[in-house]
């Protein structure tokens, strides 16, 4: 009597959509990941020959035009607020790098509104960067 072997079929793995469902999770991430909303708030920022660029700071800090204070996009009652946030967020980071607060103020904002924040900045333990337009040199 003989025994009939079967074939072995070969197995594979479809790779060709592989591609496609990467980018289509990447797509997914983005669309549910919490952005910062910093792009309707409105400022005219001051303007000045001596402008840098900053790499990296993991706060950002804006006073608009209406005075209101948003840090990260978000609305802030208060520059205790302010402070509590920044020093929450500071918690544990040691170098100065890792310590930088990008600090975005309209340029018609009164001295009186502006410097209590930049206070509670300082006092949170925050490096501040202010952040400006480069101004034309004639």
């Amino acid at each position: 009597m003989k025994l009939h072997r079967r074939r072995r079929m070969a197995i594979s793995v479809p790779t060709t959509s592989m591609g496609d469902i990467a980018f289509l999770l990447i797509i997914f991430f983005m669309l549910c990941s919490n952005f910062m909303n910093e792009a309707n708030i409105r400022i005219a920022p001051p303007t000045s020959p001596q402008i840098e660029i900053v790499e990296n700071a993991s706060i950002s800090i804006i006073i608009d035009e209406e005075g209101q204070i948003h840090v990260n996009g978000k609305p802030v009652d208060s520059d205790a607020a302010v402070e509590a946030i920044v020093e929450n967020a500071l918690q544990g980071k040691t170098t100065d790098e890792d310590r930088f607060v990008i600090f975005r103020c309209d340029r018609t904002i009164e001295k009186r509104i502006f410097e209590p924040v930049l206070e509670a900045i300082t006092k949170a333990g925050g490096l501040i960067i202010a952040v400006g337009d480069k101004q034309e040199q004639n």
